[in-house]
């Protein structure tokens, strides 16, 4: 028997330990981008000289420039040609994970219609959380931007979205937790109405503006439980509007190509 057992074992080729090694232009991507954030270096600064980064640095000029554009594909830099030109600092935006979600859910073959249901489910908790930390100004900023969505009636869809999408992104800047608020703004870059060509009537206008206002009217009292709920019936009543107009397009996978902005 111990024979037997000890020829049937066999040791799992890889542990939780086995990691691939940085390659060297990984590291000094690594090295550069928190050197920009130590020195809290400005969008648009341009960074020094290839020969004097190669000094400081003490790589090869193949290595300095393969870790300039692995920071250009993740938007800590902006590659600039010609005379004068270089390295630019640039601040990462959630536009840029939207970009990298997409490609992801693309290959997964998710539907749009994923990105709606997730997007009912995130903004319930940062209603819920907002309506602690919900200011005065920001009631009456919100009220003032869905006013300015009902004054509008549906008479230009550009209004609706960017005044929409404006609402939506206010009240998650309020719950104060930054990570919700760069995953909503991602999602919110997802699934806006532009995306797929939605346009909205005079009576569809109305139901967003007065589930707007239920929204508000729960984070002025600060009640979370409230404010989560009529978000996610307002979310709900969107995508059951989406559903039925433009089924065949929310089924389909989502694609890179899709207007992000």
């Amino acid at each position: 028997m111990a024979q037997q057992s000890e020829t049937n074992y066999s040791r799992p080729r890889f542990s939780l330990g086995d990691k691939r090694s940085p390659k060297r232009s990984e590291v000094v991507a690594r090295e550069l981008s928190d050197q920009i954030i130590s020195a809290n270096l400005a969008p648009g600064t341009q960074l020094d000289p290839e020969h004097e980064m190669l000094e400081h640095l003490g790589v090869g000029r193949t290595t300095l420039r393969e870790a300039l554009r692995l920071l250009e594909t993740r938007g800590v830099l902006t590659i600039k040609s010609g005379p004068g030109g270089g390295p630019v600092v640039r601040r990462p935006r959630p536009s840029d994970l939207s970009e990298s979600l997409t490609l992801i859910l693309q290959f997964q073959g998710n539907p749009l219609l994923d990105v709606v249901e997730a997007r009912r489910w995130l903004e319930m908790g940062i209603a819920e959380l907002a309506a602690s930390r919900a200011t005065p100004e920001l009631i009456a900023e919100l009220r003032e931007i869905n006013q300015v969505l009902r004054d509008d009636g549906g008479e230009h869809q550009e209004t609706i979205v960017d005044q929409n999408a404006k609402f939506h992104s206010r009240i998650s800047e309020a719950s104060g937790n930054y990570v919700l608020h760069v995953f909503l703004e991602t999602i919110i870059s997802m699934s806006h109405g532009r995306t797929i060509g939605v346009t909205y009537g005079k009576r569809q206008v109305k139901g967003i503006a007065d589930a707007h206002d239920e929204i508000v009217d729960a984070l002025e009292k600060g009640d979370g439980e409230a404010a989560g709920e009529a978000m996610s019936e307002h979310l709900l009543a969107a995508q059951v509007y989406w559903k039925r107009r433009y089924s065949q397009i929310i089924q389909q996978p989502v694609e890179w190509s899709q207007d992000l902005g």
